[in-house]
């Protein structure tokens, strides 16, 4: 039997461990982009695959969603933000989604850079309902988009055919 020293077992580990790490983070990333007036506002989120099974369908009132995989799905504006009555000055802000007894709210966090699994709602700075619509087609994979009209535009969440939506307004 062939030992290694204990010298070169240690770089070999370290990049078994590196090659199964990048291999467990599979989710690719997405990002959605829109101008509002003249303030952009971006959304990077991971976006993983139903693979056959209905996820939103399986949540449970007072989950708290990540919207998406991996770390926590970030929003960054340019202008300030209003959704609703509710207002996040231009800045970058973490956005989860908690199931409710009839529906979804949007929660935006004042923290960043955090894994998708660790909000702390002692840093939401609002909440507010979102509208579950019913897609014309699936979407497969976790889809965010941004359409901008104007100042006023739309903040679109889809994963198979169930959409979250809510109306937002940056300036």
């Amino acid at each position: 039997m062939t030992c290694f020293p204990k010298h070169r077992l240690v770089p070999v580990l370290a990049a078994a461990l590196a090659v199964a790490a990048i291999a467990l983070a599979h989710n690719p990333r997405g990002k959605a982009e829109a101008t509002f007036g003249d303030k952009a506002v971006t959304v990077e989120y991971g976006r993983p695959s139903l693979n056959g099974r209905d996820m939103l369908a399986q949540a449970t009132p007072g989950m708290v969603w990540r919207l998406g995989s991996e770390n926590a799905t970030t929003i960054t504006t340019q202008g300030d933000l209003m959704i609703g009555s509710n207002m996040a000055g231009a800045g970058a802000y973490s956005l989860f989604a908690k199931k409710t007894d009839d529906g979804w709210d949007l929660l935006v966090n004042s923290e960043t850079g955090q894994s998708g699994l660790a909000h702390d709602p002692e840093k939401d700075l609002f909440s507010h309902p979102l509208k579950v619509e019913k897609a014309d087609d699936a979407a497969e994979m976790f889809t965010i988009t941004l359409m901008a009209d104007g100042m006023n535009g739309t903040l679109k969440m889809q994963w198979g055919t169930t959409a979250l939506v809510t109306d937002l307004m940056v300036h």
